[in-house]
């Protein structure tokens, strides 16, 4: 058995299936490297780099004890990358509360042809149920950077706070807080219903 997450969410007539698996060097190092030079993301990111730097880059990235890297699909196509991370090790933690159980996301949506509000809902929507699924998370940190004008609408419509704005090393940004409870709540009003077909069977590492 494949060590993948895979659910399916209905959304009325919609019916939308993702995976979520560990990035694998060999297999995806193209992928994201071609992704993080397209326009939508480079400005955000700066990860436009040379190919032997962003290997090195990638290389930390799945090594890091403190994060856990995936790859999403949906529907059968590659579409995003996320990012879990322990707030403890991260310098967010100087810049609000932490509490117990609070679980730190990256996010990126690859191919622009998704970058949309109807596919961009659909594929943070999954990022979240993953995330609370699989790390049993009370809470999601997230920090996008303040220009970003469709992630942000897309977390506050799944029940997330805009707690404040936040100056960081490389970007201004605003900090966003998901409870499970909010992001349940908002599920159940507007009947998505969702169907675990299959969990991972162990994660990297401990971020809750």
């Amino acid at each position: 058995m494949k060590n993948e997450a895979e659910f399916i969410v209905t959304d009325g007539e919609a019916v939308e299936c993702f995976t979520f698996r560990l990035v694998d060097y060999d297999q995806d190092s193209d992928m994201l490297y071609e992704w993080m030079h397209q326009e939508h993301i480079a400005p955000f990111w700066k990860l436009d780099l040379p190919r032997p730097e962003f290997q090195t880059w990638l290389h930390k990235s799945i090594e890091a004890e403190h994060k856990d890297v995936y790859i999403g699909t949906f529907n059968g196509t590659p579409v995003c990358y996320l990012i879990a991370y322990s707030v403890h090790d991260d310098p967010i933690r100087e810049y609000y509360n932490v509490q117990k159980g609070d679980l730190g996301m990256h996010l990126l949506i690859g191919s622009r042809s998704f970058l949309n509000k109807e596919d961009g809902l659909s594929i943070i929507r999954a990022m979240i149920i993953f995330l609370f699924d699989q790390y049993g998370a009370n809470r999601i940190i997230g920090e996008p950077d303040i220009r970003n004008r469709i992630v942000i609408p897309i977390l506050k419509k799944l029940g997330g706070k805009v707690v404040g704005r936040i100056d960081l090393q490389q970007k201004k940004a605003s900090l966003i807080i998901g409870e499970r409870q909010a992001v349940e709540e908002k599920l159940k009003e507007n009947n998505i219903q969702v169907e675990m077909v299959n969990r991972m069977t162990e994660l990297r590492n401990e971020l809750v």
